[in-house]
């Protein structure tokens, strides 16, 4: 096995068990570890999660203990995600109340034999530090930091951090994700494979920090609701959707290979907010990921939407693999370039633009039609 993978904790038993048979099926890969939240209608909800699920009835966390159990009893890694990078005041009215419940969290989950926290807040990272000192922090992509000296200085203040997810915009930067290992060989490094959002999304850390409680508002304020989100999402993507599939920071199955080779081996699939996962419909998709990582001859003929989160509902964007693979970038580009991105994209570099017109080229007229009523899956509960 040379890869490891986390994917969100399944809703059902039988879910988890179908990604055990998953493993039993694949070759090069394995899904070793699974994460998740409570819903944010959970009574245990501690407020120091995003808000990602509601699930269909109010839970406690009784209800999801058996599935832990059953997943730390079947050997994947289990890992509570507290990953909202919300900041929280000493005069909030509600932190004391947000502290006790965390606390019968933390404690609910030792209890069990779970210590493992994704979190974004370095406020709640020094906390935990300080008063459960067993924790092992695994820092969330949602910190949004983008340079090895914020890393290095939030390494040096929190000593048990085991593991990191990049921002989603590091993905392409080679050299990045090659020196940060150098610097800190003993903390593992987690990349983010198929999330779909739009690379250097001006909105991605504010719209981590959206909490959607109050959705009932009639007639709510554009600018101050969730649709402000999504439809500004929308928009930058229908605008320029051919360079959305060109410099997607997604990394597909068939390009796995070039992380391995800089030393990283531990991937992260998404997936929960989507509804399909509720069904355990999208357990198909994470097998479609492991199948085109054993051999890119296994999804030829898939559509090329399923590894890519905010696409795969999109019933009319049916273009394969097959169909797409030649005209999207070579990621040899970026393993020379891409730590350049940031800094010369559209002005001395114009590789993703040219890749972009082969793609309208081939496709406009199709897949324009077939995108214009497409809603980001990032605001879907």
């Amino acid at each position: 096995m040379k890869y490891e993978f986390s994917v969100p904790m399944p809703f059902q038993m039988e879910h988890i068990k179908q990604l055990l048979d998953i493993n039993n099926k694949v070759k090069k890969s394995k899904i070793t570890s699974l994460y998740f939240s409570l819903p944010t209608n959970s009574v245990d909800f501690t407020g120091f999660e995003q808000d990602r699920i509601l699930w269909d009835f109010i839970t406690d966390f009784e209800y999801w203990k058996t599935l832990i159990q059953y997943s730390l009893e079947n050997n994947f890694e289990f890992v509570y995600v507290l990953n909202s990078p919300k900041i929280h005041n000493e005069g909030d009215k509600d932190l004391k109340i947000k502290l006790e419940k965390l606390d019968k969290l933390i404690n609910n989950l030792k209890n069990i034999g779970c210590n493992k926290f994704r979190v974004s807040n370095p406020q709640l990272m020094g906390y935990l530090n300080k008063n459960y000192p067993y924790t092992q922090i695994y820092i969330s992509t949602s910190t949004e930091m983008q340079s090895i000296q914020q890393y290095t200085n939030l390494f040096y203040l929190f000593g048990n951090i085991k593991e990191v997810v990049p921002s989603w915009n590091l993905n392409r930067n080679f050299k990045f994700l090659k020196n940060i290992q150098k610097l800190f060989p003993d903390i593992k490094i987690e990349l983010m494979v198929n999330e779909g959002c739009i690379p250097a999304c001006p909105f991605r850390e504010i719209h981590n920090n959206w909490f959607n409680l109050n959705s009932d508002t009639v007639n709510p304020n554009f600018y101050f609701s969730t649709t402000f989100f999504k439809e500004t999402c929308k928009d930058i993507m229908n605008k320029n959707l051919f360079y959305y599939f060109a410099n997607s920071n997604i990394i597909y199955p068939w390009n796995i290979d070039k992380y391995y080779d800089i030393g990283i081996n531990k991937f992260k699939l998404v997936g929960r907010n989507n509804s399909e996962f509720k069904s355990g419909h999208y357990i198909k998709y994470y097998e479609y990921y492991l199948n085109g990582v054993d051999d890119i001859r296994n999804v030829y003929n898939i559509p090329i939407k399923f590894f890519n989160n905010y696409l795969c509902k999109y019933v009319n964007l049916n273009e394969t693999v097959k169909d797409l693979i030649k005209y999207l970038p070579d990621i040899n580009h970026f393993k020379k370039y891409g730590h350049l991105c940031s800094s010369i994209c559209g002005v001395k570099c114009k590789y993703c633009y040219r890749c972009a017109g082969k793609i309208q080229k081939k496709f406009e007229r199709k897949m324009k039609k077939n995108f214009s009523h497409y809603i980001p899956a990032c605001v879907i509960n």
